[in-house]
């Protein structure tokens, strides 16, 4: 599993790497983790190469650029992402407000692993 991680928080990057080695251990799967800091960065990455990950972590508020944002500049650029695309926040309700008729795939802060193994199962799978 290729995942994108896009948070600037070094702390939760930190548990996010953990959480998905842990993942691949358990599912008897090699992770490759790409972490960025840089929101504008984050984009740049998955626009350019975001059919290589089958796992886009996103923070929703960051520097720069907002996760929302980004999320709305896939929808323009590869909707096909959209799918991969989970939100780690502890403000879904940024999310609900701007995104009212979209399904999104939120992990919400705090969270456990068996949580975040919960979604990406789902993401996996489809």
């Amino acid at each position: 599993m290729n995942a994108l991680l896009i948070d600037d928080d070094e702390n939760m990057q930190s548990i996010m790497a953990a959480f998905l080695k842990r993942y691949g251990d358990q599912h008897d799967m090699q992770v490759d983790i790409k972490a960025l800091f840089d929101p504008v960065q984050g984009l740049f990455e998955i626009t350019t190469n975001g059919d290589h990950y089958d796992l886009i972590l996103l923070d929703v508020r960051l520097p720069k650029l907002t996760g929302d944002e980004i999320y709305k500049s896939i929808t323009h650029v590869n909707p096909e992402l959209l799918g991969k695309v989970l939100f780690v926040t502890g403000y879904r309700e940024d999310l609900d407000s701007r995104f009212p008729k979209h399904s999104l795939q939120v992990l919400d802060k705090p969270f456990r692993y068996a949580q975040l193994e919960a979604q990406i199962d789902t993401i996996l799978a489809r």
